[in-house]
């Protein structure tokens, strides 16, 4: 039986009034992002063989930023943005993924390029993708294409690219404790920064600096970055019966349950050419979801959390048949 692939995901667009440009995949995001997915589900790697425990936290999944609305504005064409790296906790969930080659992930992107000439990006985030570590445990991960994921580009250690350090944190570690509803709650600080002086881009679990990409690999992100990403998706496939999918995002709950119930990424900052840590106001940030019956996201701050988002959802329920 022939089987449909369908993504879901959440956008959180961010607006900066001060440095602006227009990323020129735009038109066809849904389309980039089927093509990214079915070229990195054909590069699946070996299972990991190290756990990492995670810090106590809060909770997790997903939301994509793309170039800003204002930045179609004409005056805006020649300006560019530019970004030295992005920071968030990010909270760590098992959310229910039903298929084999199905998924859930939360996740950072840094981003320059376009799908036609050659995408750039680094991402990293936790995943559960049995297909590619032989079980439904949230795990590490790391990827990086320096081609709109064609020839270039891998999960992990997989292919010759990104360079581990650490002793101590290994990707596609599975994150052994995780959040609980209504009980613990276990998240990580993400960092993915570029050093000026080297033009590395390092990046950090936590106070542990897990190892660097290469400016060369992805060339246009030798200077800087041009989109700044936190988010997720689940892909699923259906035999075109018309059903949604029981794989769930987040903790499984949707955003408007709050602190112990839904998940979120909290702390969210960008980092500027200074490399300086800069938290986007909720007023700059707006949010797209492709699904919002199906999985949902509400951003707020406080003095506590910065700027969060709560997000996610159950999949397949009565306003999500």
């Amino acid at each position: 039986m022939m089987l449909n692939k369908i993504m879901v995901f959440l956008i959180l667009h961010m607006v900066i009034p001060i440095v602006v440009g227009t990323f020129p995949g735009k038109s066809k995001p849904s389309d980039l992002h089927e093509q990214e997915i079915e070229l990195r589900l054909k590069q699946l790697n070996k299972p990991a063989i190290k756990s990492i425990h995670s810090p106590d936290g809060d909770i997790i999944d997903c939301v994509w930023i793309y170039d800003q609305p204002a930045f179609d504005h004409p005056l805006f064409k020649n300006h560019t943005i530019q970004f030295h790296g992005s920071k968030s906790r990010i909270s760590i969930w098992k959310p229910n993924v039903l298929r084999t080659r199905e998924f859930s992930l939360a996740q950072t992107w840094v981003v320059n390029g376009d799908w036609d000439t050659g995408l750039n990006t680094l991402e990293s985030g936790w995943q559960i993708l049995h297909a590619l570590y032989g079980d439904k445990n949230p795990r590490l991960f790391a990827y990086w294409t320096g081609d709109t994921y064609r020839e270039t580009g891998c999960y992990n250690l997989d292919c010759p690219g990104f360079v581990q350090v650490s002793r101590h944190i290994s990707l596609g570690a599975a994150l052994n404790t995780f959040s609980t509803y209504n009980g613990e709650q276990y998240d990580f600080l993400l960092t993915i920064e570029k050093d000026q002086e080297t033009g590395l881009w390092w990046l950090k679990f936590e106070t542990y600096l897990i190892g660097y990409w290469p400016s060369f690999i992805v060339p246009k992100l030798a200077a800087s970055a041009r989109k700044i990403a936190w988010g997720g998706e689940i892909v699923y496939y259906t035999s075109g019966r018309g059903t949604h999918t029981l794989t769930q995002m987040g903790s499984g709950h949707f955003a408007e349950k709050g602190f112990r119930k839904a998940a979120y990424f909290n702390s969210l900052e960008y980092i500027d050419t200074s490399n300086y840590p800069i938290t986007p106001s909720p007023q700059n940030l707006e949010a797209t979801v492709t699904r919002p019956e199906c999985y949902n996201l509400q951003v707020g701050s406080s003095q506590r959390w910065g700027t969060y988002f709560f997000y996610g959802g159950p999949g397949r329920n009565p306003h999500c048949p």
